[in-house]
């Protein structure tokens, strides 16, 4: 199995995990790339993109917390739109 994708931290502090692999929500759905969608989760504040806050997942466990959740499905452009938007990458990498 493919490890998990380091944390993404951007130039303004904002951090997010972006995985791509077999067992996340992701297309294609296995361990080798290029993925065109991918999962990310548990974003240190709301998503300042509204196309990534819409990907949200909604249960009871997250008690509505868009920080609390995971964003299945996320196409590689709404990730790159919101990472620019918090000054760009700082540390690790989107998944290939």
């Amino acid at each position: 199995m493919k490890p998990l994708n380091p944390t993404i931290h951007c130039m303004d502090g904002f951090t997010i995990s972006v995985q791509a692999r077999e067992f996340s929500y992701c297309t294609p759905r296995t361990d080798e790339g290029p993925h065109t969608h991918m999962e990310g989760g548990f974003p240190s504040s709301p998503p300042l993109d509204p196309e990534l806050l819409e990907a949200r997942e909604n249960s009871y466990a997250d008690h509505g917390d868009p920080c609390n959740t995971v964003y299945p499905y996320v196409s590689r452009e709404v990730f790159e739109r919101e990472l620019a938007l918090h000054g760009g990458i700082k540390s690790g990498k989107l998944p290939e």
